[in-house]
């Protein structure tokens, strides 16, 4: 009787849990939209939502971006995603992080002005290159983590892109929730030369030439003068 007891405790738990898990995929994102994260005053390519997932939590896999790998794989190769910078639960203020992760030196910056709004930079800091690659904004808060997709972004040489963002997603019981951590996944990097144009200097010899063109002109220019009559 016991056992029997047991028995239909786990499996109403199993279920409940189940239930639990399907509805979450549905609600817990909230209005998550593209248009929540920006850069450089565009909106997302894509957004993910990850239901219980944490991409900085203890069980992460695939380096935290099984959330939203199999989904933003159409954006792009097939090469995994690299976590490149990471924001803890008390980032604020324009805490940097920098990395020379996937071959390029790159600053990124993290502020909240409240627990669902705040802004963030990258910066590259190559001053002979421009970067281009794509970049994934995962933020863990509620019950899982939002992704937001920035595909094949460019950031010119030796500048920053600045950008803002807000958390919709959701707690228990339809509370908004607020930002628990942030890990920023980078993949696709290519870089390409940066050159400033500049006006042509001429050569000595060209100087030379421009000067005895001129004289020769103001030679030609006294013959006719000289030739022609003094009364007409």
């Amino acid at each position: 009787m016991n056992n029997i007891a047991k028995n239909i405790t786990l499996g109403a738990a199993l279920c409940t849990s189940l239930l639990f898990a399907s509805s979450a995929q549905a609600t817990w994102n909230g209005t998550t939209a593209k248009s929540d994260v920006t850069l450089n005053g565009a909106g997302a390519d894509a957004v993910d939502y990850a239901v219980l997932v944490n991409p900085q939590g203890f069980f992460v896999t695939k380096g935290g971006s099984g959330g939203f790998a199999s989904d933003f794989a159409l954006y792009g190769s097939k090469q995994g995603w690299t976590s490149i910078a990471a924001f803890g639960s008390h980032a604020d203020n324009g805490v940097a992080v920098s990395t020379n992760k996937l071959g390029t030196n790159l600053t990124f910056t993290f502020d909240k002005a409240d627990s669902r709004h705040g802004s963030w930079t990258v910066a590259n800091n190559d001053a002979k290159n421009n970067v281009k690659l794509d970049l994934v904004f995962a933020m863990y808060g509620g019950m899982g983590s939002s992704a937001f997709l920035f595909d094949n972004e460019t950031i010119g040489a030796a500048s920053t892109s600045n950008g803002s963002w807000t958390f919709n997603g959701l707690a228990l019981f339809g509370n908004k929730a607020g930002y628990e951590n942030l890990t920023i996944f980078a993949r696709d990097v290519s870089k390409t030369a940066f050159e400033v144009p500049t006006t042509p200097v001429p050569e000595p010899e060209t100087y030379a030439m421009l000067l005895a063109g001129l004289g020769l002109v103001g030679f030609i220019t006294r013959r006719r003068k000289a030739a022609q009559p003094l009364f007409s």
